[in-house]
This record gives C-alpha cells, sequence and structure tokens, in this order.
C-alpha cells in the first residue's frame, strides 16, 4: 500500500501540470492533497472524497475558482464519509482496504501556519474530532499538521507534546516523524500496520514545485 501525502502549494496551472506528473508516475493507493484544486486529479480509478468548495472569500483568505483545501483519492472504495469540526478544512471517510476498514481523517492544521491564533483553534478542534471519531477504529491522519516532530520545534514543544499524546491515546505511530523539519505527516493505527516498516519516500526538496516536499509511504502487505 502506497500513501502520498503533499501539500501542492495552490500552483499555478503550469505547476499544477507538473504536480500531477509527479503524483502519476508514484501511482499511490491513497493520496492526501492540501491546498489544492479541483483541475488537479491523478490518472487512474479513484474514488474522490474533499472538503468544501470555497468561497470567494472563506475564513478571511481569498480563493481562485475550484480551490480546494483538502482532498482524499482512494482506489479503495469509501464506505462512509463523517462531519468534522469545519468542513472546509478537514475531510474524514472509511475506506475498504485488504487489510480492513481505515479511517482516513485528512486535514490542515491551522490555515495560515502554525503561529497564528487560528492553530490552536483548529487543533482543540480537531482533537474533539478525534475523541468522536476514532474510537475502535483503524485510523490515519494525514495531511499538513504544521506542527514538526524532528529537529526545529515548530510552532512549539507544547503543540509536538499535544499531538503525540493524541497519538499514543489512539494508538497510531506517526510514520514519518524521521523527517527533519517537515510539517506534514502521516500517523497510522499501529494495529493496521503490524511489525511491518513503512518506507517513505520524499521529493520536491528543492521546494520548486510547493513549499512543501512530498511524502509517499509504503507499507509492505
Amino acid at each position: 500500500m502506497k500513501i502520498i501525502n503533499w501539500n501542492v502549494g495552490r500552483p499555478s496551472k503550469t505547476k499544477g501540470e507538473k504536480i500531477l506528473e509527479e503524483l502519476n508516475k508514484r501511482d499511490a493507493d491513497i493520496l492526501i492533497l492540501t491546498e489544492t484544486n479541483s483541475s488537479i486529479k491523478p490518472q487512474g480509478k479513484y474514488h474522490e472524497v474533499s472538503t468544501a468548495r470555497l468561497e470567494r472569500i472563506t475564513d478571511g483568505v481569498p480563493y481562485k475558482e475550484g480551490e480546494i483545501r483538502t482532498t482524499i483519492w482512494t482506489k479503495y472504495p469509501v464506505v462512509n464519509r463523517y462531519p468534522t469540526f469545519n468542513g472546509n478544512t478537514s475531510v474524514c471517510a472509511d475506506i475498504k482496504t485488504e487489510s480492513g476498514v481505515l479511517t482516513v481523517y485528512a486535514t490542515i492544521i491551522g490555515i495560515l501556519g502554525g503561529t497564528r491564533p487560528s492553530f490552536k483553534k483548529d487543533l482543540e478542534a480537531q482533537l474533539q474530532d478525534f475523541d468522536k471519531l476514532f474510537p475502535d477504529k483503524q485510523v490515519c491522519i494525514v495531511g499538513d499538521y504544521n506542527i514538526t516532530f524532528t529537529g526545529r520545534a515548530y510552532p512549539s514543544y507544547l503543540a509536538r507534546q499535544t499531538l503525540n499524546d493524541a497519538f499514543q491515546k489512539f494508538k497510531l505511530k506517526n510514520i514519518t516523524v524521521s523527517v527533519e523539519d517537515c510539517v506534514d505527516h502521516i500517523a497510522i493505527s499501529n494495529d493496521f500496520i503490524g511489525i511491518q516498516k513503512p518506507v517513505i519516500e520524499t521529493w520536491n526538496g528543492n521546494k520548486k514545485l510547493s513549499d512543501h516536499i512530498g511524502i509517499c509511504a509504503t507499507i509492505m502487505e
């Protein structure tokens, strides 16, 4: 199973085409894009679950037509979808994999970054989502956390510890923790990955296509 996580940075048409090339050659089973738009559609038989289409001005931020904050693309059947605290930012769905149903919560924590007051409010609200949605489920939290877990502590050690506590509470492993100075992560239930050690690949290290690197986690079955 391949899981890709990439904040594509609200790309221009030209960059969007190059981003699609990168995505298509990796052929993910589950693909989460943040700061994306409706023109970025990966090649293949994917099901799409997205946050709401954004108004011209949403939450005080100007957007262009077709922009979307978060999308789940999956080759697996989508069997359920759940409401989240903010349908513009977070999307949650059950997908049916060979290893059982996986609840995927895809999100951005703090659309303006980790240092703005809205970050703390987003984090608190999403923790409440976790409490409602995650008990007794196999879970994957993926997206732009706006939190680093190695290297420089951004936005703070407290934010890092808060999410680490949530991972421990719901028995999740942050499988991208070794990627330094990175705010985009994938945390997944220990029971789902078992004894497997996911293989992590990154690209866009020069930040030319987006100001975020792309991350692919391959979990052997």
